[in-house]
């Protein structure tokens, strides 16, 4: 392998996209348990409805523990493609060090964040 081109501003616009999308699932699920929240326990009358109501709350929080698991991750995701953009735009810049700064510039046309 003799080189590659790294895209940053395509490897930025990514990672904040992905931080947008942990964002919006975390809304979501917030909305989704606020709204499971407002419909009320099971009710419990005898044993049978006792122990589905202890396992639906069991499920309920280990559903909520791994999509907000999920979230985390997609957002540590993003985090690390925006670094990875910023590292590798570091990395370009040293190279045009002592360069004409109006070739570098213009050849880093386009990359609309700082």
């Amino acid at each position: 392998m003799t080189g590659y081109e790294v895209r940053t501003t395509v490897l930025h616009n990514a990672g904040t996209d992905l931080g947008g999308v942990a964002s919006d699932v975390s809304g979501a699920l917030d909305d989704l348990l606020a709204a499971v929240s407002a419909d009320g326990t099971i009710p419990q009358d005898d044993d049978i409805s006792a122990m589905i109501a202890v396992s639906y709350r069991t499920i309920q929080e280990i559903a909520a523990g791994s999509i907000a698991a999920a979230v985390t991750a997609l957002g540590g995701y993003g985090e690390g493609l925006t670094s990875m953009a910023a590292t590798y735009r570091g990395a370009d810049l040293e190279a045009y060090r002592g360069a004409d700064l109006e070739t570098a510039a213009a050849s880093k046309a386009g990359a609309t964040w700082a």
